[in-house]
């Protein structure tokens, strides 16, 4: 005979399973450009804006951004020819802590399920503490790393003009200030769908390999 969960039931299961599941890196994606959905095969080159010439931290980054775009389907090409379609650059950084305070310790939530000769039941309650607790104030900052990329038409910008084919912005959060581990999330949260829908901003979790 089939069971039917409880209702309460039916909606944390599937919190419950999800707290299992694979470690996500949550990028939100800006994007607005100028090229088909599905935009044929382009070439492109990378260069360094002002100040990130001869950067290590450049090159690393600009070459996450290029196996990205390979990976749509579109060529390399050397920075020092003329003969590519469009001009890649890239900006990144690291913007002011959202701070979060709590209390310790905070109050219980919990829940129960069973079933009887009179069917299912399920019951939750909270609970807030009371006694002599020794309360300690937690302060966690939480820092928004961001990756902005730019396409540009190459040949305007030979004319000495500037005519963007895409502008996209991926922004994550976490409690490291350093960006550089979460650069590559930030890479694939931005090409994900890539071009995407024009002038949107979409949610992406992008999924940390097990070590």
């Amino acid at each position: 005979m089939r069971r039917k969960l409880p209702f309460v039931a039916m909606i944390l299961l599937p919190l419950l399973l999800a707290a299992c599941g694979p470690t996500l890196v949550r990028t939100d994606v800006t994007r607005f450009h100028a090229l088909a959905p599905a935009p044929a095969s382009r070439t492109f080159t990378i260069l360094p804006e002002p100040g990130q010439a001869g950067s290590l931290e450049f090159q690393r980054n600009a070459d996450l951004v290029a196996a990205a775009l390979t990976n749509q389907g579109w060529r390399a090409i050397p920075p020092t020819s003329s003969d590519a379609d469009t001009v890649v650059t890239l900006r990144w950084g690291v913007g002011e802590p959202n701070t979060i305070v709590t209390q310790d310790p905070p109050p219980t939530f919990g829940t129960s399920f069973g079933h009887g000769h009179r069917g299912h039941w399920a019951g939750a309650g909270i609970g807030i503490p009371l006694g002599p607790y020794s309360w300690e104030t937690r302060v966690v900052n939480y820092y928004p790393k961001w990756l902005e990329v730019r396409i540009a038409d190459a040949a305007a910008r030979r004319r000495g003009e500037q005519r963007l084919l895409f502008e996209g912005r991926a922004v994550a959060e976490g409690t490291r200030r350093e960006i550089t581990p979460v650069m590559p999330y930030l890479v694939e949260g931005l090409f994900t769908g890539f071009p995407g829908a024009n002038g949107t901003t979409v949610r992406v979790d992008v999924p940390v390999p097990e070590s």
